[in-house]
């Protein structure tokens, strides 16, 4: 058994530890604790289903892979295998995985000084590039 805490609730679940720390998790289980099962089209959660690129990374005979799950859904695990007990956290920034993520405008000046927005490129694809030195 493994303590799961997802979504706000502490589940026990069947589990079992690899050597190297992995954890595959019994595929009723983990559909009792988080809502999500494995299905033909992906991982769904009621009507709401996420493509799975590598199933056979996702799922295998010992059931299926904690890390790949939480990893498919954008969420944050973490885990203390010694101690049968795993975090696995909320999508990343609340949004739906596989949803479309949509900045907000905002106008900034080019290397020559001029104002640019990102309305200004409506329509067209753009690749924005963030850097920080902090």
């Amino acid at each position: 058994m493994l303590t799961l805490v997802a979504d706000d609730a502490v589940h026990e679940v069947g589990a079992a530890v690899g050597a190297d720390g992995t954890i595959t998790i019994r595929p009723a289980d983990l559909a009792r604790a988080t809502g999500w099962e494995l299905r033909d089209e992906g991982l769904c959660r009621r009507d709401v289903c996420v493509p799975v690129r590598d199933r056979g990374a996702l799922a295998g005979d010992a059931g299926i892979s904690l890390g790949a799950f939480a990893g498919a859904l954008r969420r944050a695990l973490a885990v203390e295998p010694a101690a049968r007990f795993a975090v696995l956290g909320d999508a990343a920034g609340g949004a739906a995985p596989g949803g479309e993520l949509v900045a907000p405008d905002f106008t900034l000046p080019d290397v020559d000084g001029r104002p640019v927005s990102l309305a200004d490129f409506a329509g067209r694809k753009r690749l924005l590039v963030f850097w920080s030195s902090w």
